[in-house]
């Protein structure tokens, strides 16, 4: 006589996936958030409204989505230190040529440019320059930061036309730019999770040499890599540029520093080979529902730069024991 297996089988499956989602770095990661949430409301009583929590996704989706190009670049084993300033020229270029008279959307259109021309000098800098993408990127930060002051004259410049501002619209009573964010994570999520394109970043990532073996063309997937990576920063650019109706030098000056917590603590690796868009995700929601929570306590703004580049080392700790440690 023989036993059934399916009564027994069920159980070890769902045991076996439970293990598996605790595993995911994104996890532990949605429970800190949804503790930091609780901690918050406990303490502030302004903190779980709906207006609040529009204001933190808000503030959310244009970190995210300069972060989510971060997230390509460093799956694919690469770095991209420029983002901020790609942030930075996309919306002075876009309020400079507006400025010369230009209709919004050839503005628009002039400040996304900037992106993929970035992007693709830094993928030549490094795949056909050989140059370290910490090295190119580096110096692509500081000649674009620049040149931002350069043209602005060092002067942030008001711009109060309505339709230039288009990203203060708010359909159905949501912020603009929580539309691009969720098209972002869509689209970032599909190519990465469900095509060949994001198997082989992965692939690039873990290891370049296996990768080239297998007849990939690794310095390819690499200038694409950048120039997702610099689009994204500028559409997030030309986000920020019309919120606030400002050419700025120094938009998202600093930001460096978030976008990489936000990715590292996503689950990347300095190593690559590893994340994924939904982590990068929750750790953005978790750092700006910090930054919201701490502001709205009265702790002084200087302090989150202590708290980020904490949660920065401790990011890189978790990964480095993921892998073994720095050898």
């Amino acid at each position: 006589m023989t036993t059934p297996t399916t009564d027994t089988a069920r159980p070890s499956r769902i045991r076996t996936a439970g293990r598996k989602l605790l595993d995911r770095p994104e996890t532990g990661l949605f429970l800190a958030w949804l503790l930091l949430i609780l901690l918050l409301d406990y303490y502030a009583d302004f903190f779980l409204t709906l207006d609040n929590m529009v204001n933190i996704m808000r503030d959310s989706s244009i970190l995210f989505i300069a972060s989510a190009g971060m997230t390509i670049a460093m799956i694919a084993g690469g770095l991209d230190l420029s983002v901020a300033s790609v942030m930075a020229i996309a919306g002075v270029v876009m309020g400079r040529v507006y400025s010369y008279g230009m209709p919004v959307p050839v503005a628009l259109l002039a400040g996304l440019a900037t992106g993929p021309a970035i992007g693709s000098l830094n993928g030549l800098l490094i795949t056909r320059g050989r140059i370290n993408p910490l090295i190119a990127t580096l110096g692509t930060m500081g000649v674009f930061r620049g040149l931002a002051f350069i043209w602005t004259e060092g002067r942030t410049i008001p711009i109060h036309d309505v339709t230039f501002r288009f990203a203060r619209a708010r359909p159905w009573g949501i912020p603009l730019p929580i539309f691009f964010m969720v098209g972002v994570l869509i689209l970032a999520y599909y190519v990465l999770s469900h095509t060949k394109f994001g198997r082989h970043l992965y692939a690039v990532g873990g290891n370049a040499s296996a990768a080239r073996q297998s007849a990939l063309d690794v310095g390819h997937h690499r200038r694409l890599m950048y120039l997702f990576s610099a689009s994204l920063a500028a559409l997030a650019g030309v986000l920020w540029a019309s919120v606030l109706g400002l050419q700025d030098p120094r938009a998202a000056m600093g930001s460096e520093l978030e976008v990489a917590t936000a990715v590292l603590l996503g689950g990347a690796t300095l190593s690559g080979g590893g994340g994924s868009i939904q982590g990068t995700f929750i750790a953005v929601l978790l750092i700006t529902s910090m930054n919201n929570g701490l502001i709205g306590l009265g702790m002084h703004p200087a302090w989150q730069y202590v708290i980020r580049g904490g949660l920065l080392l401790a990011a890189v700790i978790i990964g480095e024991a993921r892998r073994g440690g720095y050898r």
